[in-house]
């Protein structure tokens, strides 16, 4: 194959390139939802014209896949559950925009919809993905194919198509033991296109690295039997990305070690002790109670109790003065808990789950050696709850861990020697049922840190289904603010601070300041959330311009200066 373009060659996709041109970059008129479940297929759609298929067989019908694709034939094949590219040239023709797993009774559905040839206008059919997610996933996205009576069709992704689990298949075949022809659609542009001379067929096939988000590709007969491929740089979809995280903090902190052995916190302590702001300032500390001897029966993944505390243990997010003991290395704070957590830390059940404080959360075994304790100090203002010398899953090491709660409401954990050599594991304290995850913080190299107070964070999410295009108006909403707070300001930028400037010193405890503040605008708090629309230019030079917004609010209280941040947006303007 070749990318030297003959003389009629460029004339075909001159010609074809003027037709495509009459459509939009991306139809917002999508039809008819076709009501597709997960793994199905709506057969025989009429397309009201005769689409010049690959090989330039005739195609008067399509049937379309619930998993990404559409046959240029006669179907109820879904091709579940992966793309493949020997099924793609061994069956029948189609198209295949983004062929894995999807799943659209998680997202808005796959639709349809036909349009007739007008004066210099093409017929044309329109089949969209319409938000919808990889099957196990939870990141809805959206593509778009549109073919043309004169045999050119084009493809266009959001910016938040991905494949995390499953193998993504992109292109053409006139199928039926086709030529196989991969390709790096990547390397595509419109001045350096791609021409597959007599071969209809073209693919690409990629597992968990899907590179092609947020671009769009023409596919234009070449009139030698294949096709010539150009990205279209100006029909980008405008898409909106989060970054960052609102304030207050979650109270969750947490270290997640690889199952690698390389837990580095042997012969150390920390105390999370009360700050100004009812969550904790972590620092470092020394002691471990060396005193224990009330057994707590336990075996392998077992918990025990309700253990009774002395006093009320006051935590961000709860009280509790009962708890349950996993012997997999982390207690409850609260009762009727039967779940061990078996058999690694996960940060997922750790911020979802109830609220709970983990010394070594992993697959720990007292059946084959050491013991669990709980012990309340002689003064009845310190409980400790130690795993003695317990090993980890496969008789593998002794580790021995201590949690000390304090009437006070602070903590400490403590080791003696630990290991993970086969699990992940996971130390820290969580507020849990549906906190934010602020993702695994190093203790060793942090110290001392704070932690946040709980809560929910101050949001900033765009509107169901908005999207930043030009001539249009976008949406975004302020969420989860206070009760009492009396407004809003919209602050907007051309620079991104990824990690956050720390606003702590500025009576902003916990907050960030994610974005330039070129401009600010206010923003009336009449509902929660609050919407703020933005009207753009129905000019193709704001295509691709990149806007950062976040949100503040005057919330009386909620720190020193009464002032919360939210996490930030990155607005990509596009069609």
């Amino acid at each position: 194959m070749t990318r030297i373009l003959s003389h009629a060659a460029l004339l075909a996709a001159s010609l074809a390139t003027s037709l495509a041109a009459q459509a939009p970059c991306f139809e917002t008129n999508l039809g008819s939802n076709l009501g597709l479940g997960d793994d199905a297929v709506a057969q025989s759609l009429p397309l009201g014209f005769t689409f010049p298929g690959p090989g330039n067989v005739p195609v008067t019908d399509i049937s379309v896949s619930s998993n990404g694709f559409i046959w240029l034939a006669a179907s109820a094949d879904s091709g579940c559950c992966n793309g493949d590219q020997f099924a793609f040239v061994t069956g029948l023709p189609r198209i295949a925009p983004v062929w894995m797993d999807l799943y659209p009774p998680g997202g808005n559905g796959v639709f349809f919809n036909t349009f007739p040839a007008g004066p210099g206008v093409p017929a044309r059919a329109v089949i969209t993905w319409d938000q919808v997610p990889e099957y196990a996933g939870n990141v809805p996205f959206t593509v778009q194919l549109q073919l043309f009576d004169n045999g050119s069709f084009t493809i266009l992704y959001d910016g938040n198509v991905s494949n995390a689990w499953h193998t993504v298949l992109v292109g053409v075949t006139e199928g039926n033991n086709a030529t196989a022809n991969s390709i790096d659609f990547s390397t595509v542009t419109s001045t350096t296109p791609y021409l597959s001379g007599a071969n209809p067929t073209i693919f690409e096939e990629q597992f968990q690295a899907f590179d092609l988000a947020g671009f769009s590709y023409e596919f234009i007969p070449s009139g030698l039997g294949g096709y010539i491929v150009l990205d279209r740089p100006s029909c980008g979809l405008g898409r909106v990305s989060k970054f960052g995280r609102g304030c207050p903090q979650p109270a969750v902190v947490y270290e997640l070690f690889d199952a690698q052995n390389l837990i580095d916190l042997s012969n150390t302590a920390i105390d999370f002790l009360g700050n100004s702001t009812s969550g904790y300032v972590a620092v470092p500390s020394t002691g471990f109670f060396t005193g224990y001897s009330n057994i707590v029966p336990a075996g392998d993944d077992t918990v025990s109790g309700p253990y009774t505390l002395p006093f009320q243990f006051n935590f961000p997010g709860g009280s509790t003065n009962q708890i349950d003991i996993s012997s997999n290395g982390f207690l409850w704070l609260s009762t009727g808990n039967f779940d061990p957590r078996c058999c690694f830390g996960d940060p997922t059940l750790f911020v979802n789950d109830g609220p709970s404080i983990a010394a070594l959360w992993q697959d720990l075994n007292p059946n084959s050696g050491g013991n669990i304790y709980f012990d309340v100090d002689p003064n009845g203002t310190e409980v400790h709850i130690t795993w003695a010398n317990v090993p980890e899953y496969f008789n593998q090491g002794a580790n021995t861990a201590q949690i000390t709660l304090r009437s006070d409401g602070s903590f400490r954990l403590s080791w003696g020697s630990v290991a993970n050599a086969t699990h992940d594991c996971l130390v820290g304290f969580s507020q849990g049922n549906g906190a934010i995850d602020p993702g695994s913080l190093d203790f060793s190299a942090a110290l001392p840190f704070t932690m946040g107070t709980g809560g929910a964070p101050l949001a900033l999410d765009p509107q169901i289904g908005a999207r930043p295009q030009i001539g249009g108006t976008f949406t975004m909403e302020i969420g989860s603010y206070p009760a009492n707070s009396l407004f809003g300001v919209m602050g907007l930028g051309l620079t991104q601070y990824l990690n956050g400037i720390d606003l702590s010193g500025l009576g902003m405890q916990g907050c960030r300041q994610h974005v330039s503040l070129d401009a600010t605008l206010f923003v009336p708090l009449a509902q929660n959330p609050a919407p703020f629309a933005m009207t753009l230019p129905n000019n193709t030079a704001f295509l691709g311009l990149v806007i950062q917004a976040q949100a503040l609010t005057l919330s009386p209280g909620a720190n020193s200066i009464g002032v919360l941040s939210s996490n930030g947006l990155t607005l990509t303007v596009g069609n």
